[in-house]
């Protein structure tokens, strides 16, 4: 396996791993009871956190260039603010 395949290979498994977490970080907060809103801003960090870690992956995989390091922090900060 080359060099490539081999980065390749590794970023899917991260991703499958980053998906999997996902999965039970939205089922945990399924599980709960809070307040509806509360509840479904949660569950958008949560899955903005999960891009973010794809789209870092995509990016040491040589596969996405656009990935911003602060973008996640900068969003939570702007959403933080009406919280």
């Amino acid at each position: 396996m080359s060099n490539y395949e081999e980065k390749e290979a590794k970023a899917l498994v991260k991703i499958g791993e980053v998906l999997n977490k996902l999965d039970r970080d939205l089922e945990e907060l399924d599980s709960l009871n809070d307040d509806a809103k509360k509840h479904s801003m949660k569950k958008w960090i949560v899955e903005k956190k999960a891009m973010h870690e794809i789209k870092k992956i995509a990016h040491e995989a040589g596969k996405y260039e656009k990935y911003d390091e602060k973008e996640l922090q900068k969003e939570i900060e702007h959403v933080e603010q009406y919280m």
